[in-house]
């Protein structure tokens, strides 16, 4: 059986081998997306590769961070964030915030997101309600 440094190289290898052939597929494409630019008269480009976003979880939590006792609704950190990170996906702030929430980190009250040190104290005492309701 082969050491595991030995299954390193052989692993290392096999990743060179594959980069390899991904290079010739790609001078490939080129060499045939050029030549149906020349016989249809227009260039024709390769398709771009689509790339992540960065994560913008940290993003979030600074801004709220910063909306301390203000707290801030869904729109106003969506708006911050796309100031921040332009290429961020339509939903992904929503979905963040709401998963922050279900964590315990943020809490959300009356429309507004607050990070769970600064959420409003509920002034009203808990049995009082249930006073109020009977």
């Amino acid at each position: 059986m082969a050491s595991a440094r030995d299954q390193m190289r052989m692993l290392e290898a096999e990743l060179d081998r594959v980069r390899g052939e991904i290079e010739k597929l790609r001078v490939e494409e080129a060499l045939l997306l050029k030549m149906l630019g020349k016989m249809s008269g227009a260039p024709i480009q390769p398709p771009q590769v689509r790339t992540r976003s960065p994560s913008v979880k940290p993003v979030v939590l600074d801004i709220m961070r910063h909306a301390a006792i203000d707290g801030a609704t869904t729109a106003e950190v969506d708006e911050i964030v796309r100031q921040r990170v332009p290429t961020v996906a339509k939903d992904t702030v929503g979905s963040i915030l709401s998963r922050l929430k279900s964590e315990g980190a943020l809490v959300y009250s009356g429309e507004r997101y607050y990070e769970k040190q600064f959420a409003p104290k509920d002034e009203q005492n808990p049995f009082e309600r249930i006073r109020a309701v009977n």
